[in-house]
């Protein structure tokens, strides 16, 4: 028993650890200016292409994630996202909404944050230049344009990969699993919800207090 109390704790500081460095990356100056210069040339990225063909529903207030700084549906413009990334030949898995979005703590200038399962991304490379090439090659296979919405994919991986994640208490992963909204599934999902009932009758976590270490990402 003293066994099983010493490994979570272990597991929980770890946790409480990795979250302080990613909210303190978050809150940086330089992710701010990246911020920054992302939502201006996503405002003259919307103005030029107002006119696609894919539009957007203007928010009313009834629909889960809110709105942008143009009033548009974000739940909506989610659904015509996934549209958008199965036409470019991506087999879909689960999409997941994270972040003030999931939380219901958004603004109109929140971004979008999803994390995409799939199996045909592109493969992370070894050397720089290839690993900068794939980054490069995956960031336009997952973009939202012609939507421009502000939609940021992190964390996308295949199956295996995310399944692995969660073993490893990965936050990202815990994070999906407690405050995670799913947008899409083709029935994975519940294969993420089985291996993390396995890992809780095995470490007993504490359910509240690991949520509430995450609520901040």
């Amino acid at each position: 028993m003293l066994n099983e109390s010493i490994i979570q704790q272990k597991i929980l500081l770890q946790i409480e650890e990795r979250v302080k460095n990613k909210v303190a990356v978050k809150k940086g100056y330089r992710k701010k200016l990246k911020k920054n210069f992302e939502r201006l040339l996503r405002k003259i990225l919307s103005t030029i292409f107002s006119s696609s063909s894919i539009e957007v529903k203007k928010f009313n207030g009834d629909s889960s994630f809110g709105c942008d700084e143009y009033g548009r549906d974000i739940e909506d413009g989610l659904k015509k996202y996934i549209n958008i990334l199965k036409n470019r030949g991506i087999v879909l898995h689960t999409v997941i909404l994270l972040g003030s979005r999931a939380k219901g703590l958004w603004t109109s200038r929140s971004d979008i944050d999803v994390t995409i399962i799939a199996s045909n991304l592109p493969k992370e490379g070894k050397s720089f230049f290839s690993r900068r090439l794939l980054n490069l090659k995956r960031s336009i296979i997952l973009s939202d344009r012609p939507l421009y919405l502000g939609i940021e994919p992190s964390g996308c991986c295949s199956k295996e990969e995310f399944l692995e994640r969660l073993r490893s208490f990965d936050i990202q992963a815990l994070d999906a699993i407690f405050y995670g909204r799913i947008i899409y599934d083709d029935g994975f999902w519940s294969q993420v919800m089985e291996t993390f009932n396995r890992m809780d009758n095995e470490c007993q976590l504490p359910k509240d207090k690991l949520k509430k270490l995450l609520r901040p990402l």
